[in-house]
């Protein structure tokens, strides 16, 4: 089979060819009763084209908005991808939206087609649904419909559609221009409301062409679990898009609790996620490990020192001796071998994106054996400007930018991207646009960083999350939020001092790390208000703060902090779709918990 893709004029023509070059190859992987069940590309073409067919049919016309509310499951990929090939401009809303949010995308979009996943989601609609004047249908994934309310059908009626003319569907993929609009992704909105992201032909095939290069060995990537949100860029590009333009397969976890199970079934080479992803797995084998026995503990941690070496070596340029490769081979029968069977035992690269990645996760992975290849960038670039490279991954950064792409630092030092990535602007949002933008093209980013001398780089922070204390010092909160995540006991923390004479902290405490010292120490409760209860709970909390401002000039370090009892979340309202703390939200939420450590 045929591993290279060629090139093609538009996205859709990408997919229509790969539904007859692909034929009996896999497309998507259905998880059913821990079977893993294959579904080919011609199948998956048929039902895309039914869709896009049936979408047609209903006077649905090139350039109409259809929108995807629902979570990841193959149905989505049928409603993209069908509605992409009818010529529409396709986008998508977060599942935990809420009716008011739902209704300003809509409008927004003055979308003509909705897909929903079933009727929780369409009754989220329903008391919106007469204040979007564009809605012309909705389609539902799954579960019952009532057939009496007006343009609600099920997603099934489209798949009746006849394929009366595939020449149609050839010639919209054909009448595609590279700066033509293919998607539009609305931002998670930390400040203010969501703003739709117009992504092109262009800005996916020219930044798809540029990861190939990244990846020389791409053709050795044939399986994908996909648990992102599909409504994130950077899901939409790596677990979706960029798949089934190189013909590959993909599975959808079914849930997040799920996710090592289901990997199990799928057994993904590649595998994407947010930082905090790789934090809960490093922070879920520790704990394991006090659990374990002194010899397996021992074991573990032999295994790791053993890792480390290796890569020490490596990144020396140095070759292993004899020994270290008979205790490499003796380590990874013994302990690496089972922990990347946890993950299917057949990744080949874990990519890591949405924010940086905690530098001694990273080292932990690599030390047992699994590359975690980090990168940065935004929606408006598409997702990625920077990539490490597998041959040269330096945890820590996030690469240099992918072939085609510049980034350079303003004065300031935020980070600024120019390439055939990045995007055409905000939808319907001029002003926004021109702003986005510095005089001479290139986007400005928003975050702060630096670039060495070889162009890798390095994310430091936020530039609108930049602190400037009372006595004028410039404070990156990222880098002290890690130190203290970093702490066995310390799972979230918020850092406040704009303004003020010295930095505070809200922290959210582990509740697993708590309930397991609780249980050694003998003491009750499980949940973390009972658990912070204890005095020497909270002592434990307070050395980990401590041993963190150790690390820290004085000016960086925390003087006090609170505890909060309740996680940071999305229904929350403390943290955007994509795990992003809304400042403003967590800044008035707890106004009188942050003065409260300024009393003078």
């Amino acid at each position: 089979m045929d591993s290279d893709p060629v090139h093609f004029r538009s996205l859709q023509a990408s997919f229509l060819e790969n539904f007859r070059r692909y034929g009996d190859e896999p497309a998507i992987l259905f998880l059913e009763a821990d079977t893993c069940r294959p579904q080919s590309y011609r199948a998956f073409g048929d039902i895309c084209t039914s869709v896009a067919h049936g979408l047609l049919q209903r006077g649905i016309k090139p350039g109409d908005r259809a929108v995807i509310l629902s979570q990841n499951r193959p149905e989505w990929a049928y409603a993209d991808i069908g509605a992409l090939l009818a010529g529409c401009v396709t986008s998508a809303i977060y599942p935990q939206s809420l009716s008011a949010e739902i209704a300003y995308i809509l409008n927004d979009l003055e979308a003509r087609v909705l897909f929903l996943e079933d009727e929780a989601q369409l009754e989220k609609l329903l008391p919106v649904r007469d204040m979007i004047p564009s809605l012309a249908y909705v389609f539902v994934f799954s579960g019952r419909v009532n057939e009496d309310i007006p343009g609600v059908f099920r997603f099934e009626a489209l798949l009746e559609a006849t394929a009366e003319n595939q020449e149609r569907l050839d010639e919209i993929a054909r009448s595609h221009r590279p700066h033509d609009p293919l998607c539009i992704i609305y931002t998670s909105g930390t400040t203010g409301v969501p703003k739709g992201v117009v992504l092109t032909q262009q800005n996916y095939l020219a930044t798809m062409a540029s990861v190939l290069e990244v990846i020389p060995d791409h053709a050795q990537v044939r399986r994908y679990l996909s648990f992102l949100p599909l409504a994130h860029a950077f899901e939409r590009m790596v677990g979706h898009y960029f798949l089934f333009y190189l013909g590959r397969a993909v599975g959808y976890a079914e849930r997040m609790e799920t996710i090592i199970d289901n990997c199990k079934l799928v057994r993904p080479n590649l595998l994407a996620a947010v930082p905090r992803f790789f934090e809960k797995v490093h922070s879920r084998i520790q704990n394991g490990l006090q659990e374990a026995s002194w010899l397996k503990r021992a074991l573990f941690q032999w295994a790791l020192r053993v890792g480390e070496r290796r890569n020490r070596k490596q990144k020396r340029g140095e070759r292993p001796n004899l020994l270290n490769r008979l205790e490499h081979a003796l380590a990874e029968r013994l302990i690496y071998r089972k922990v990347q069977a946890a993950f299917g035992g057949d990744v080949r690269y874990f990519v890591s994106g949405g924010a940086p990645l905690n530098p001694m996760v990273g080292e932990f992975f690599q030390a047992l054996g699994m590359i975690v290849l980090e990168g940065w960038g935004a929606t408006e670039v598409t997702a990625p400007a920077c990539i490490n490279r597998p041959w040269d991954n330096r945890i820590g950064t996030v690469g240099p930018a992918i072939p085609g792409v510049e980034v350079r630092l303003a004065a300031d030092g935020e980070l600024e991207v120019k390439g055939p990535n990045v995007f055409k602007g905000y939808w319907r949002k001029p002003q926004e646009t021109r702003e986005a933008f510095t005089s001479d093209g290139y986007y400005r980013t928003g975050d702060i960083g630096t670039i060495a001398a070889d162009g890798w780089v390095r994310i430091t922070g936020r530039k609108k999350e930049l602190i400037i204390t009372a006595g004028g010092k410039n404070v990156a909160p990222a880098a002290i939020v890690q130190l203290l995540i970093n702490q066995p006991h310390i799972d979230m923390a918020y850092i406040h001092g704009d303004r003020r004479k010295y930095l505070t902290a809200l922290l959210v405490p582990d509740a697993a790390a708590l309930a397991h010292s609780a249980r050694q120490l003998h003491l009750p409760g499980e949940t973390l208000p009972e658990l912070l209860a204890h005095p020497q709970l909270r002592e434990t909390i307070d050395r980990e703060v401590q041993e963190a401002n150790r690390r820290l000039p004085r000016f960086m370090q925390v003087r006090y902090y609170r505890i909060l009892a309740e996680p940071f979340s999305v229904e929350n309202g403390e943290l955007t779709h994509t795990l992003k703390l809304r400042t403003e939200i967590v800044e008035e939420k707890y106004k009188q918990l942050l003065d409260s450590m300024y009393d003078e």
